[in-house]
């Protein structure tokens, strides 16, 4: 069962990273909470799948902390992935050319799940993404929002305390991104802790609990979404997202 309380199940703490001396994190963080969405929010280059990255581990920072349950992540080695899990931007599966039961019980073998036990807990997942009449045709066939339904899938096997959406939705079509959602929104209601970056802020309106705004890897706003909006929404309160989005970087912009 999915904790709930007010303790971070995953907490970046002064994070920064840079690439061949190029900073493209620098001195950022953020707690992820059970049952609420961490929206990262910032034009391309700001640092969004840099700080996504490190939160599950595929980047180690130069500098600061990632943790899990207060304990730092590479204390988990593997058995992390049994807690946090990740759908990244254009995620493809390891063997295109194998059909989607295969990718599907390779993946579960992974977690040490045998064939049974994998289709067991994909059951419910591959129905309510309408998976099911794909999962004989090589993956490699699948439209893209077909293969990232099934990464979906793939990330909430474990039945994980952390989910990390890189981009997910992006080119999905407006069914394939309903279902996707659908299942995120569910899994919220489970306690699931979410952090979420995208460019489509329909889907961060929609979603967004917490908002960090950031931009050339600095944090410009840390804290819940109504605050965020109050802050840099007009005086009004009927801009949408986007609308103030846009002056933000517009203004930005014009200030560089």
């Amino acid at each position: 069962m999915m904790r709930r309380g007010e303790l971070p199940m995953l907490a970046l703490s002064h994070v920064s990273k840079s690439f061949g001396g190029v900073p493209a994190v620098k001195d950022v963080s953020l707690a992820l909470r059970p049952g609420r969405v961490t929206a990262v929010i910032g034009p391309n280059g700001a640092g969004k799948s840099t700080l996504l990255r490190m939160a599950c581990g595929l980047l180690q920072p130069d500098a600061g902390a990632v943790t899990f349950d207060g304990a730092p992540i590479d204390r988990y080695g593997s058995a992390l992935y049994r807690h946090l899990s990740a759908v990244l931007e254009d995620s493809s599966l390891a063997y295109m050319s194998l059909r989607g039961w295969e990718n599907l019980d390779y993946q579960g073998a992974l977690y040490g799940f045998g064939r049974s036990e994998t289709r067991r807990r994909c059951a419910r997942l591959l129905d309510l993404l309408d998976l099911r009449r794909h999962m004989n045709k090589p993956v490699g066939d699948w439209s893209r929002g077909t293969q990232q339904k099934l990464a979906l899938v793939i990330a909430l096997m474990s039945e994980p305390e952390v989910l990390l959406l890189d981009e997910s939705t992006l080119g999905l079509d407006v069914v394939a991104k309903h279902d996707f959602l659908d299942v995120v929104r569910e899994s919220l209601g489970r306690g699931v802790a979410v952090m979420m970056t995208s460019h489509q802020s329909e889907v961060m309106e929609q979603f967004a609990d917490d908002v960090l705004l950031i931009e050339h890897g600095r944090v410009l706003f840390s804290g819940e979404f109504p605050s965020f909006m109050d802050a840099y929404g007009n005086a009004g309160g009927d801009a949408s997202l986007e609308q103030v989005l846009l002056r933000i970087f517009a203004d930005d912009a014009k200030g560089e």
